[in-house]
């Protein structure tokens, strides 16, 4: 079979799939969000995680797909404040599950969530 015309196939069955995402929302701090999942039904869709920490029991999280919502922050996240809360908003679509808890946080979060996973695994 010809290379160029294997490279065509798998890019087609790629685009068929589809990009998946995680998917779901949280109220209470401490619960996970992105443990389900969803394949979005347009290839321009992206995936979005949405966070808002309102209080210290309550942090307000919602993920999936969407083309819409994602129009102003294609593959990058937005911070702001929303009456003097802080947010963040972040889309994706450079792979399947590109929203998870993770690809939302910057480098000292990433840092600071590490150091308390291995406080739980070494006591």
């Amino acid at each position: 079979m010809n290379a160029r015309l294997l490279i065509a196939l798998f890019s087609l069955l790629a685009v068929a799939l589809g990009l998946e995402c995680y998917t779901g929302f949280t109220y209470i701090r401490g619960q996970s969000v992105g443990t389900n999942k969803e394949t979005c039904s347009s290839p321009k869709d992206f995936c979005y995680n949405a966070t808002a920490d309102m209080t210290n029991l309550n942090l307000v999280s919602r993920s999936g797909c969407s083309n819409l919502l994602c129009k102003v922050a294609k593959n990058k996240c937005i911070d702001q404040s929303f009456l003097g809360k802080k947010t963040r908003f972040c889309c994706c679509n450079d792979g399947d599950l590109c929203n998870s808890k993770r690809a939302a946080m910057n480098t000292v979060e990433k840092f600071a969530d590490r150091m308390h996973d291995f406080s739980k695994i070494f006591g």
